[in-house]
This record gives C-alpha cells, structure tokens and sequence, in this order.
C-alpha cells in the first residue's frame, strides 16, 4: 500500500435536502483500448485509421452501471479485483472523462484513489501539509489554523519535519489521510486507504467517517476488508465483470458475492479437475488413482461445499495385480501444507494404523457427513498400504482440489476447521433450537 492522492473536484452548489439524491449514476460504461504493444499499436492505429480496430482489443471495465445515493449515505463496494471498482470511482470523482451514460455529483469531493500522487518527497510532512491543502482548495489561513489537528490527528510526531520520502508507507496514508479529514466535504470517496495502518489508527478514521455523514456528507467507501464494511457501511453493492449484481445491506450483498465466488470456484475447478493428471509420489504402483471426484449429498457432482454439508470423496482406482488388502488413508493438504486427515471414526486405530481396509476395490467412496472445514481451497493426500507389509503400494498428493467456504457469518478472521457442537444451554429463559451447523442455528427467546 502505497500513499492516496488526495483529489478535489468542485461543481458548486450547496447539497439539497436529506432525502435529495447526491450522486446520480445512469447506464454507465467504460471501455479501455488494449494494444498487443503499448508503444507501436497507438501508432499504427494513428497510420493505418482505416483498420484501426485491427491493432487493439476492446476491454469493458465497467458494463452500463447505474445507481443512486442520498445525502448521508455510507455506501460499501466489493468486489473482485478487476471488477472495475476503481475505473467507477474514477469517473465518479472527475480523474476519468465520462463518455457512455452520464453522472451527476452534487457538492464538493474528496478522493483518495490513486498512489504516490499530490506529495513532494522533498517536502516535510508539515510542508506536504500546506501543498494538499492548498490543492485541497484551503487558504493559507485555514491550513494553519489546523496543521496542529492534522498533525496529531496522524500521530506523525516528531517525524512531521523530516523528509516525506523517509516516512513508512503506513504513515505516508495517514498523514494524507489526516489531510482529507480536516475539510468537510459533500461526497468523501475512499479506495482502500484504510488498509495501512494500525487498528487503532482506523478506528479513529471510521469516527471521523461517522461524524461526517452525521454533519451531511456522503461517503463511498471501497475495500477487500468485510468487517469494516459491515461496521462501517449503511448499504453495499456488488460489482463483477463491471456490473452491478447486488445492492443491499452488507450482508445481504456478502451473501451473494459469496455465492457467486463459489460458483466460479466450482467451474474453474471442475475445468482444471478434468485435465488433471495422476502422478504418484511414492509406492512400487500396485494401485493406481485413476479418477479423484467429489459429490454432495444428491450425488451430484461438485468442487465446492460450504461447511457443514455433506460431501463424499469418490475415487477411482486400477491394480496392476491381484494385492492382500491394502489400508486407506486420505489427509488433506491446503497447498503444500498438511492441515488434517479425514477420520470417519474408523479410519485410524488407537495405535496410528489406518483401519480402513481395501481390497482390489474398483471404486471408493468415503462418505463425509459434515464438512469442518472452513475457507480455502484444499486437496487430498491419498495413501494405500500393503495391510500387513506396511510396504507402500500407491501415494498421491496434491490431487483433487476442491473449494470450502463458511456457510454461516462470514466476518470473522479465517481458520483452518470449525469445532462441532451437541447444544447449546442457557439458564435465562432461552430456547435453543436444533443447530443447523456447528453451533451457528437458530437461536430465539
């Protein structure tokens, strides 16, 4: 993370009443020309005008957009990266000219977008102070009247008369940060500027933020970071491929980013499930895994569960000759590292020997009732073993991809699994009905 310009656009005129709309987006598109090389294919496109769109291809950043937002409104934007958040609040603040579909901005912006823009590296914070504030649009006055403020409100320091190139990038932000916050815009307009930075440090910008909005201003705020949309945001909308998908509540639209993440998860890894290929990594090759699928409880096939469903493990297997019985363990790996083994009660004994016992099998299938795991993309470690020989007779790793995603609340810090519960019991009057997923079902009084 780098430091966020800090650009200001005017378009005069005070901001209406509390239910007037203040920015006013209708049928917007953006495209962008991509050229095989950056240098010669403007130029051949200047030349050769005739067959101009032979030296570019056409790339839509943002697909014919439209929404509106009223006067106090903190409004959230997901999405992935590549979604066109950023193209958006470009147009929206003035930076990108607006050529498909029109925008309409009432009152005076303030945007924090791009990186390494509006400083001198030369300049001393409190000189970098004075030159943003008068891009900012301040007089001289008013810049002195609250450097003191802007300087402790960045808990800069002492450092606030050294060279701005020797800041970190953390404090780089909140120094122009602290800048920003010291006017009072209409519309604020902030693209991840909150990700540097300690966690005090931004709780104190998402007060400032607040106190804002309750004073009038507008506030479209961009980040990866879930929790801070929902503690920060009223409303949220859900950019892909440049389109909006959803606009709601936070976790309404959470929801449904989810759904739409794990579904192209499932695709992109069924596609790369068919043209994977088996190699073992170890045994003399008496069995061979022919085929690794995954299937839900309908046995429909899938490479993507959320936690708690059922998922079974079907694997497709080849002997190269008639074998005794052969143990089966299947662990898991999350890239290259071993999370867990899958343990259906039986699958491994008292004395660490696995108990699931195999024999000139064609087709396995390891039925999963409850999936602990929680957010990631995982794989199996397959490994067969001559029953009494412990001589190993087929190992594959890394095989298999498949994709868990929390089922239930999703603003929590990531974890590997999720502990299984019985009930849960209050003394108080409380009804705890049957648990839906490892402690996260209905609870009502």
């Amino acid at each position: 993370m780098g430091t966020p310009v800090i650009v200001m656009n005017n378009t005069g005129g005070a901001v209406a009443g509390a239910e007037d709309i203040v920015i006013d987006v209708r049928n917007v598109s953006k495209r962008f020309k991509l050229y095989d090389n950056p240098v010669l294919g403007p130029l051949k496109e200047l030349l050769y005008y005739w067959r101009a769109d032979s030296f570019y291809r056409e790339y839509l950043a943002v697909d014919d957009v439209s929404f509106s937002i009223k006067r106090g409104e903190i409004v959230g934007i997901i999405g992935p990266n590549g979604a066109g958040k950023t193209t958006l609040l470009k147009m929206i603040a003035g930076l990108l000219p607006v050529r498909e579909g029109s925008i309409s901005v009432k009152g005076k912006i303030t945007a924090l977008l791009a990186l390494g823009v509006g400083v001198h590296p030369e300049f001393s914070g409190r000189e970098n102070i004075f030159f943003n504030g008068l891009l900012l649009g301040m007089s001289a006055e008013e810049i002195r009247a609250k450097t003191e403020s802007i300087i402790e409100f960045a808990e800069i320091g002492r450092f606030i008369d050294q060279p701005f190139r020797t800041y970190s990038s953390g404090m780089k932000a909140r120094l122009l940060f602290s800048i920003s916050m010291s006017i009072d815009p209409d519309v604020m307009i902030v693209d991840e500027a909150l990700a540097t930075g300690d966690i005090a440090f931004v709780r104190k910008c998402e007060r400032r933020i607040r106190e804002l909005c309750d004073s009038g201003a507008t506030i479209l705020f961009v980040s990866h970071n879930m929790t801070q949309i929902n503690s920060l945001c009223d409303r949220s909308l859900l950019l892909m491929r440049g389109k909006v998908v959803s606009d709601g509540s936070p976790l309404e639209v959470f929801d449904k980013y989810r759904e739409l993440y794990v579904q192209s998860e499932a695709e992109r890894l069924a596609v790369k499930a068919r043209d994977e290929k088996f190699v073992p990594t170890a045994g003399n090759g008496e069995v061979v895994l022919e085929e690794v699928t995954f299937t839900d409880k309908d046995g429909v096939a899938s490479n993507a569960f959320y936690t708690g469903e059922a998922m079974n493990v079907v694997l497709k297997l080849k002997w190269r000759r008639p074998a005794r019985k052969c143990h089966l363990f299947v662990g898991i790996l999350m890239g290259s590292q071993y999370v867990g083994y899958i343990d259906g009660e039986n699958l491994v004994t008292a004395d660490g020997h696995a108990s699931a016992e195999i024999h000139e099998s064609e087709v396995i299938t390891v039925r999963i009732d409850q999936v602990v795991m929680l957010n990631g993309v995982f794989s199996l470690w397959i490994l067969f073993q001559d029953a009494e020989t412990r001589e190993v007779v087929g190992e594959y790793r890394g095989v298999g991809n498949f994709r868990i995603a929390k089922g239930h609340y999703p603003f929590d810090a990531d974890s590997y699994f999720v502990q299984p519960v019985r009930s849960i019991e209050a003394d108080a009057g409380l009804t705890v009905k049957p648990l839906k997923a490892f402690g996260v079902g209905d609870v009502a009084q």
